[in-house]
């Protein structure tokens, strides 16, 4: 289970995201927390709001640098200006990287894991998280251990929340959920948009109280320690 989209000014919204879970007896998952959301929510500005994140005693991730990227026709049907480092080059994705991890060391964090905005990298960006000293990287359909150059196929549950793409996706997440149901490893992904509307809190809510009985939750780190799974193992 995961939070996307964590930043000062999603404040509210991640409130309430951790109340949803709460709520539906969610114990673990993990904080998908931008650094410097749009070049404007830098994190050591908000000492109280990374507090309170540390107080969940949740698994802390790098989710890019300030989410915030150049408009590409070819993701144009996945994201508008979220997938912030597919135009990049490799000087401003390493320094990106960089800006990231100092932002998180300055608030006394350390993320083993990155996941880009939208699930979108470039052909630089392993090689520069590998040589920061992370352990893994995360796409929209596969978790990939940068240590063993190894790729866990990992699908994504998750809703758009773009426009039109917004309504098909009450479908589709439910449909993909039965296309994936065997998968050993499923992540589910909550965003801070899915609570500007009701129908998707309810879905989600069916959701992983389904999951609950079916499934044991962990987090990146569980899933890419020495031991990893078994054969058997399902989890979310």
């Amino acid at each position: 289970m995961e939070i996307h989209d964590v930043s000062p000014f999603h404040r509210e919204k991640v409130f309430e995201a951790v109340e949803f879970l709460g709520k539906v007896g969610i114990a673990k998952y993990s904080i998908l927390l931008i650094p410097n959301f749009q070049n404007n929510y830098a994190i050591n500005r908000h000492v109280k709001f990374i507090e309170f994140l540390k107080s969940l005693g949740q698994e802390i991730l790098l989710h890019g640098y300030s989410h915030w990227g150049k408009p590409k026709l070819i993701h144009i049907l996945s994201t508008y200006r979220e997938g912030e480092f597919g135009g990049t080059s490799l000087e401003e994705t390493y320094q990106r990287i960089d800006a990231a991890v100092t932002l998180f060391e300055l608030v006394g964090l350390k993320a083993n894991v990155f996941v880009p905005p939208a699930w979108i990298g470039n052909k630089w960006l392993e090689k520069i998280l590998y040589s920061f000293g992370f352990w893994g990287i995360a796409y929209k359909n596969a978790v990939k251990e940068l240590r063993k150059n190894h790729r866990i196929w990992a699908p994504a549950l998750t809703f758009s929340n773009r426009y039109i793409f917004s309504h098909l996706s009450l479908i589709s997440c439910s449909l993909l959920y039965k296309l994936y149901s065997q998968a050993k490893i499923l992540r589910l992904c909550l965003h801070m948009a899915d609570f500007k509307d009701t129908k998707k809190i309810k879905i989600w809510e069916k959701l992983l109280n389904k999951f609950k009985k079916e499934r044991r939750f962990l987090n990146y780190n569980d899933l890419l320690s020495k031991g990893r799974f078994t054969s058997s193992f399902k989890g979310i």
